[in-house]
């Protein structure tokens, strides 16, 4: 099940990206998930719940965003979105698209609440 490793570099990422901070609590992590990115939302969603426990974001909310397809008719040019496969160009019915978008998996934002310096010992 890959979606265990991906949610272990997601909460490293998040925990990375938190460092510099005096994080009090993380409220919610918002992860972009693409349609054709593989994940299984129930699993990653599984994931989180086992990984989380032990992190800073012990107790946040994950919130996953799905993103559509994205495909560039190469007959036309036309850029479109799509949750369908096979793919079919809106604009001239066209069977030739490359897929753009649609496979990615990352972390968008992170909520959390900072705790003020005088509460955790440091001086101003």
């Amino acid at each position: 099940m890959h979606e265990t490793s991906l949610m272990e570099n997601i909460l490293n990422t998040a925990e990375a990206s938190l460092a510099e901070y005096n994080v009090e609590k993380v409220n919610e992590l918002t992860v972009i998930v693409g349609r054709l990115a593989n994940i299984i939302p129930d699993a990653l969603e599984f994931a989180f719940e086992a990984l989380s426990g032990r992190t800073i974001c012990s107790g946040a909310k994950l919130t996953l965003k799905p993103v559509p397809i994205e495909g560039l008719c190469t007959d036309c040019g036309q850029v479109f979105f799509s949750t369908e496969i096979p793919m079919i160009c809106p604009g001239c019915n066209g069977r030739m698209i490359e897929i753009t978008g649609g496979t990615e998996v990352y972390l968008e934002s992170i909520d959390f609440d900072e705790a003020d310096k005088e509460e955790s010992g440091e001086q101003q």
